[in-house]
């Protein structure tokens, strides 16, 4: 399905993700407000890998559509561009978020400080994970990484919920991944979420991965903001007006650092 026919990302969530829930976790019937998602970047910082986990969600019933709309006016703004036909994008921004850089495809040094502004205005919160893997264990399983990040960034999301006395959204939306790398990641998942300090929050939220490519516009802009913040990592003296946004929109729990990573507990 085109972005230009795409009704709109709830509709798409609703169809595609239901037919790749698990029995229980369909999303139909649910509202829009009570869809979070996922974003993940994987990289080196100082020769070392390094992970980012985020977790996105709207903070007033119609923020997905806030976004869908600007996302509209963006490429109503931008239509000559990008009507035309172009070359697949090579930029970093292109690569993580298609649909959202479509529209500036052809002005690449405007579309981090465009797409900034537009994660700016939105009413949506951010609680980020970020794992730093010693080269010495550098072979640890999938399935301990996934349990450190799912430590820091639900354990950020629920206490954020404590503080402020609201409830968890229904269902944690992530990219579809290979069979393996996604049963280690739902296996990591069920194994955290009983043992968060504020577990009674977030227990009844199921995560389910999204088929195929054609991700909905959420699930893009998760993605860019946990690239934006992992890519603070490798240089953190890069400007870089997306990591700012998106750090301006942390809960203060995530306690995400502004110079660099923080070393893996062991």
């Amino acid at each position: 399905m085109s972005v230009a026919s795409k009704p709109s990302y709830a509709a798409a969530a609703k169809s595609s993700a239901t037919a790749q829930a698990a029995p229980g976790q369909s999303l139909a019937g649910l509202r829009p407000e009570q869809m979070a998602f996922l974003g993940e970047y994987a990289g080196t910082a100082q020769d070392k890998p390094v992970f980012v986990q985020i977790v996105c969600w709207p903070t007033v019933p119609a923020a997905w559509g806030m976004l869908a709309q600007s996302y509209a006016g963006l490429r109503s703004q931008r239509g000559g561009m990008a009507a035309l036909p172009s070359a697949k994008g090579t930029s970093w921004i292109h690569q993580v978020a298609p649909q959202l850089s479509h529209p500036l495809e052809r002005d690449a040094a405007a579309a981090e400080s465009t797409l900034a502004t537009l994660i700016r205005r939105l009413p949506v919160r951010f609680a980020a994970a970020r794992v730093e893997v010693d080269l010495a264990h550098a072979g640890a399983s999938e399935g301990l990484r996934c349990r450190d990040l799912f430590s820091q960034s639900l354990g950020a999301y629920s206490a954020h919920l404590r503080n402020a006395n609201q409830a968890a959204c229904r269902v944690l939306i992530a990219a579809g991944q290979a069979p393996s790398a996604g049963d280690a990641k739902h296996q990591a998942y069920s194994e955290v979420l009983p043992h968060l300090d504020d577990a009674a929050r977030v227990e009844g939220m199921a995560l389910i991965r999204w088929p195929g490519n054609d991700v909905p516009l959420p699930l893009e802009m998760a993605q860019l903001a946990a690239s934006a913040m992992g890519r603070h990592l490798q240089d953190p003296t890069m400007a870089s007006p997306l990591y700012e946004t998106v750090r301006g929109h942390l809960v203060p729990s995530s306690r995400f650092p502004s110079n660099g990573p923080a070393k893996r507990r062991r």
